[in-house]
């Protein structure tokens, strides 16, 4: 996720790396040099190209911002629940932690281990949101109930953690109302974990995509025929801010649509596991913290 203080007017035209105009430069080229060329023939063959009217363009691109507006909407809906999602898991998390340490009597050091399983869970959960190798964090706090050939490691970790709290219950260290509690949240642990699953495993429709990279291509490489009359020597510099507008919408739609992805708007799954750990592990009492994960250029990963 990019964090970084808003810039000033005179700094807008100089950010580069942290836009999607280097991921739709080839597109943007694409289009200016199409612009010259049907500019150079107009000039070389004015009758061929006077039939060519501006009209029908401005009909297409009020067309294609509608969908294109619709299809982004739909995209930072699925970003926007993602991080609500995670959010609700920092504070799943620091309760069960909470009402697992403040109970009286039993085993505490059973106790701690147990909040110690559930750091690694968060990671292991983080790491497979992103299909990435699990990171150190969940070999070093559950070093003997990392599950081995499971398809879904997080959730046998929280099976793992559920029967914990399972046994605990069986010795009588706390009674059955307090269990349910604990159910509860495990439960809703679990629930966003399939809620995180259903929006990285369902993607917005191919067929939206399709069609609105079709009409984009059609439209700005189509759109310096109906601007050559007016234009002149200036189409190919508008008809590559029209493709900047365009196509940088829609490379932005698409990083919204995988928020648990690693582009530099995805979301901070990282930092969020990191805090998480935190949290707990002042919860148990430690003195030595892990520092907050920081943004590295601006992106905080």
């Amino acid at each position: 996720m990019i964090v970084r203080p808003r810039p000033h007017v005179w700094e807008l035209f100089g950010i580069w790396r942290l836009s999607v105009i280097s991921r739709i430069a080839p597109q943007i080229a694409l289009v200016a040099a199409v612009s010259a060329i049907v500019d150079a023939a107009f000039r070389h063959w004015p009758h061929a190209f006077a039939n060519f009217s501006l009209a029908p363009f401005t009909l297409l691109g009020i067309a294609l911002s509608i969908f294109l507006g619709f299809r982004n909407n739909a995209c930072y809906d699925r970003w926007w629940e993602a991080r609500r999602q995670l959010g609700s898991l920092i504070g799943e998390v620091r309760s069960l932690a909470r009402l697992t340490l403040t109970l009286q009597g039993g085993d505490r050091s059973r106790r701690i281990r147990t909040v110690k399983q559930i750091i690694a869970w968060e990671y292991a959960l983080m790491a497979h949101l992103r299909n990435q190798p699990f990171p150190p964090q969940v070999q070093l706090y559950s070093p003997n109930t990392l599950p081995a050939n499971s398809r879904d490691v997080p959730e046998a970790l929280l099976r793992d953690i559920a029967s914990e709290y399972a046994a605990m219950l069986a010795d009588n260290e706390f009674g059955e109302p307090v269990f349910q509690t604990i159910d509860v949240r495990l439960s809703s642990m679990s629930l966003i974990q399939v809620a995180c699953e259903r929006i990285r495993s369902t993607p917005t429709p191919f067929a939206y995509t399709l069609l609105l990279h079709r009409t984009a291509y059609a439209f700005c490489l189509l759109l310096p025929l109906g601007l050559k009359g007016t234009l002149g020597y200036a189409t190919p510099l508008f008809s590559a801010l029209v493709a900047y507008a365009f196509f940088g919408l829609d490379a932005l739609g698409d990083e919204m649509e995988e928020p648990f992805g690693d582009w530099p708007n995805a979301l901070p799954l990282s930092a969020m596991a990191r805090t998480m750990e935190i949290s707990l592990l002042e919860a148990l009492g430690e003195v030595a913290l892990p520092s907050p994960l920081q943004p590295v250029d601006s992106i905080l990963r």
